[in-house]
Protein backbone atom coordinates (compact mmCIF):
# COMPACT_ATOMS: atom_id res chain seq x y z
CA UNK A 1 0.00 0.00 0.00
CA UNK A 2 2.21 2.65 -0.95
CA UNK A 3 1.47 6.32 -1.86
CA UNK A 4 -1.28 6.75 0.97
CA UNK A 5 -5.32 5.10 1.24
CA UNK A 6 -6.31 3.01 -2.00
CA UNK A 7 -9.13 5.41 -2.42
CA UNK A 8 -6.91 8.08 -2.34
CA UNK A 9 -7.02 9.89 -5.94
CA UNK A 10 -3.74 11.05 -5.54
CA UNK A 11 -3.26 11.87 -9.58
CA UNK A 12 -6.97 13.58 -10.09
CA UNK A 13 -7.05 17.27 -9.69
CA UNK A 14 -11.17 17.36 -9.18
CA UNK A 15 -12.09 18.74 -12.37
CA UNK A 16 -10.35 16.28 -15.52
CA UNK A 17 -12.81 13.13 -14.85
CA UNK A 18 -13.77 10.94 -17.41
CA UNK A 19 -15.93 12.84 -18.87
CA UNK A 20 -14.19 16.25 -18.85
CA UNK A 21 -14.65 19.75 -17.31
CA UNK A 22 -17.94 20.71 -16.73
CA UNK A 23 -19.72 23.95 -16.48
CA UNK A 24 -20.03 24.17 -12.85
CA UNK A 25 -15.95 22.75 -12.82
CA UNK A 26 -13.76 25.70 -11.28
CA UNK A 27 -12.11 27.96 -13.81
CA UNK A 28 -8.49 29.32 -13.66
CA UNK A 29 -6.79 27.68 -11.20
CA UNK A 30 -8.96 25.16 -9.26
CA UNK A 31 -10.24 25.16 -5.46
CA UNK A 32 -9.29 28.61 -3.77
CA UNK A 33 -9.16 30.57 -7.00
CA UNK A 34 -11.43 33.38 -7.61
CA UNK A 35 -13.98 31.62 -11.00
CA UNK A 36 -14.64 33.49 -13.55
CA UNK A 37 -17.99 35.09 -13.82
CA UNK A 38 -20.14 33.51 -16.57
CA UNK A 39 -20.92 36.20 -19.63
CA UNK A 40 -24.56 37.82 -19.43
CA UNK A 41 -26.94 36.28 -21.99
CA UNK A 42 -27.09 37.95 -25.40
CA UNK A 43 -29.03 41.28 -25.50
CA UNK A 44 -28.33 41.80 -21.81
CA UNK A 45 -25.30 44.53 -20.57
CA UNK A 46 -23.29 43.30 -17.92
CA UNK A 47 -23.39 45.08 -14.10
CA UNK A 48 -21.50 47.58 -13.50
CA UNK A 49 -18.72 47.27 -10.96
CA UNK A 50 -20.37 47.70 -7.66
CA UNK A 51 -23.35 45.79 -8.84
CA UNK A 52 -26.85 46.79 -9.78
CA UNK A 53 -27.08 49.88 -7.37
CA UNK A 54 -23.72 51.66 -9.18
CA UNK A 55 -26.17 51.64 -12.53
CA UNK A 56 -26.99 55.26 -13.60
CA UNK A 57 -30.90 55.88 -12.61
CA UNK A 58 -31.72 52.47 -10.66
CA UNK A 59 -32.90 52.84 -7.27
CA UNK A 60 -30.25 52.93 -4.22
CA UNK A 61 -30.14 50.39 -0.83
CA UNK A 62 -31.25 52.46 1.77
CA UNK A 63 -30.42 52.28 5.00
CA UNK A 64 -33.17 51.24 7.63
CA UNK A 65 -34.79 54.48 9.49
CA UNK A 66 -37.05 54.59 12.32
CA UNK A 67 -39.95 53.54 12.21
CA UNK A 68 -42.77 55.30 11.10
CA UNK A 69 -44.44 57.47 14.10
CA UNK A 70 -47.63 56.23 13.52
CA UNK A 71 -46.59 52.47 14.28
CA UNK A 72 -46.43 51.07 18.09
CA UNK A 73 -43.66 49.49 19.13
CA UNK A 74 -43.45 45.84 20.04
CA UNK A 75 -44.22 44.80 23.65
CA UNK A 76 -44.68 41.24 23.46
CA UNK A 77 -46.97 38.27 22.26
CA UNK A 78 -50.03 35.38 23.55
CA UNK A 79 -49.39 32.36 22.31
CA UNK A 80 -51.87 29.56 22.29
CA UNK A 81 -51.61 25.55 21.65
CA UNK A 82 -54.95 25.55 22.65
CA UNK A 83 -56.48 25.00 19.35
CA UNK A 84 -53.69 24.42 17.58
CA UNK A 85 -50.51 21.80 18.78
CA UNK A 86 -48.53 24.07 16.69
CA UNK A 87 -48.87 27.18 18.42
CA UNK A 88 -50.80 30.50 17.51
CA UNK A 89 -49.87 33.87 18.07
CA UNK A 90 -50.92 37.39 18.64
CA UNK A 91 -48.92 40.70 18.65
CA UNK A 92 -49.10 42.97 21.14
CA UNK A 93 -47.65 46.62 21.02
CA UNK A 94 -46.62 49.74 23.28
CA UNK A 95 -50.55 51.20 24.22
CA UNK A 96 -54.01 49.59 24.60
CA UNK A 97 -54.63 46.21 22.78
CA UNK A 98 -58.49 44.54 22.69
CA UNK A 99 -59.03 41.27 22.88
CA UNK A 100 -62.35 39.88 21.79
CA UNK A 101 -64.03 37.04 19.60
CA UNK A 102 -63.21 36.46 15.77
CA UNK A 103 -65.51 37.49 13.27
CA UNK A 104 -67.84 39.37 14.96
CA UNK A 105 -67.29 42.42 12.67
CA UNK A 106 -65.41 44.39 15.48
CA UNK A 107 -61.72 45.68 14.97
CA UNK A 108 -60.08 43.75 17.97
CA UNK A 109 -56.15 43.78 18.59
CA UNK A 110 -56.51 39.76 19.27
CA UNK A 111 -59.38 38.39 17.83
CA UNK A 112 -60.04 34.89 19.57
CA UNK A 113 -61.78 32.27 17.68
CA UNK A 114 -63.44 31.04 20.70
CA UNK A 115 -67.82 30.77 21.67
CA UNK A 116 -66.61 31.67 25.15
CA UNK A 117 -65.18 34.92 24.55
CA UNK A 118 -66.82 38.09 24.51
CA UNK A 119 -67.41 40.22 21.49
CA UNK A 120 -65.06 42.99 24.04
CA UNK A 121 -63.52 40.95 26.27
CA UNK A 122 -60.11 42.20 27.53
CA UNK A 123 -57.39 44.88 27.33
CA UNK A 124 -53.18 44.45 27.54
CA UNK A 125 -52.40 48.14 28.17
CA UNK A 126 -48.59 48.39 27.38
CA UNK A 127 -46.33 50.63 29.09
CA UNK A 128 -42.61 50.33 28.84
CA UNK A 129 -42.03 46.87 30.32
CA UNK A 130 -45.44 46.94 32.24
CA UNK A 131 -48.62 45.22 31.32
CA UNK A 132 -51.83 45.55 32.36
CA UNK A 133 -54.62 43.14 32.03
CA UNK A 134 -58.52 44.30 32.21
CA UNK A 135 -61.72 42.59 31.84
CA UNK A 136 -64.23 44.59 30.06
CA UNK A 137 -67.56 43.35 31.35
CA UNK A 138 -66.85 39.73 29.96
CA UNK A 139 -69.91 37.50 30.34
CA UNK A 140 -67.02 34.42 31.05
CA UNK A 141 -64.59 35.77 32.94
CA UNK A 142 -60.61 36.86 32.51
CA UNK A 143 -58.29 34.73 34.63
CA UNK A 144 -55.20 35.43 36.06
CA UNK A 145 -52.84 32.65 36.20
CA UNK A 146 -56.47 30.81 36.96
CA UNK A 147 -57.47 33.29 39.57
CA UNK A 148 -60.77 35.24 37.73
CA UNK A 149 -59.54 39.46 38.23
CA UNK A 150 -63.26 39.49 38.34
CA UNK A 151 -65.88 41.81 36.57
CA UNK A 152 -63.74 44.93 35.89
CA UNK A 153 -60.94 43.91 37.35
CA UNK A 154 -57.42 44.53 36.74
CA UNK A 155 -54.21 42.52 37.30
CA UNK A 156 -50.74 43.58 36.07
CA UNK A 157 -48.46 41.02 33.97
CA UNK A 158 -45.30 39.39 34.29
CA UNK A 159 -43.57 37.06 31.95
CA UNK A 160 -45.11 34.04 31.61
CA UNK A 161 -48.19 34.42 32.93
CA UNK A 162 -51.14 32.77 31.91
CA UNK A 163 -54.82 33.85 30.98
CA UNK A 164 -57.96 32.88 29.64
CA UNK A 165 -60.00 35.18 28.12
CA UNK A 166 -63.45 32.37 29.07
CA UNK A 167 -62.32 29.05 28.34
CA UNK A 168 -59.65 29.86 25.43
CA UNK A 169 -55.94 30.11 27.58
CA UNK A 170 -52.76 32.20 26.43
CA UNK A 171 -49.14 32.82 27.45
CA UNK A 172 -47.61 35.86 27.59
CA UNK A 173 -44.31 36.55 26.97
CA UNK A 174 -43.08 39.95 27.65
CA UNK A 175 -40.31 41.17 24.96
CA UNK A 176 -39.95 44.83 27.12
CA UNK A 177 -38.22 42.89 30.12
CA UNK A 178 -36.22 40.52 28.34
CA UNK A 179 -32.38 42.06 27.73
Amino acid sequence: MEGGHPIALDNDSFGNDAYGPTAYAPQGGGFGAEPYPAPPPAGIPPLPPGGPSATPGAPRAVPAAEPPKDRAALAGFLISFQDDPLGKHWVLYQGKNLIGRAETGQKVDVPVAHGTTSTHHATIDCEGGRMILSDLGSTNGTFHNEEAIGFQGRRELRDGDRIRFGGFSVIVINVATRS
